[in-house]
């Protein structure tokens, strides 16, 4: 049994150690999120329960009036369908 512990002691050491190099410094400036800057340009409507941006990650979706409409989770998807014409209705305003 110790040498069961020495041995996974052993390897989890290396592989914590593996990349253990301190960040550089750099002081050029931070980019955009690049999600921010699709969202803004894409064509998608935003998730319309809690208005998140369109995300090419979103996995939920459902089709309300020959429009697909995508969802962040599957909470909001449930929600919409509960009430479609209210969400809609505050997205195409």
């Amino acid at each position: 049994m110790k040498q069961v512990i020495l041995a996974c002691s052993i390897v989890l050491a290396i592989a914590c150690n593996q990349n253990n190099k301190p960040a550089e410094k750099t002081n050029a400036p931070m980019p955009e999120p690049p999600a921010m800057a699709e969202a803004a340009s894409s064509d998608k409507w935003p998730d319309p329960v809690c208005r998140m941006p369109y995300d090419t990650s979103y996995k939920e979706w459902t089709v309300y009036q020959k429009d697909t409409i995508h969802f962040c989770s599957v909470t909001c998807k449930e929600v919409f369908q509960k009430a479609p014409d209210k969400y809609m209705a505050k997205l195409k305003k």
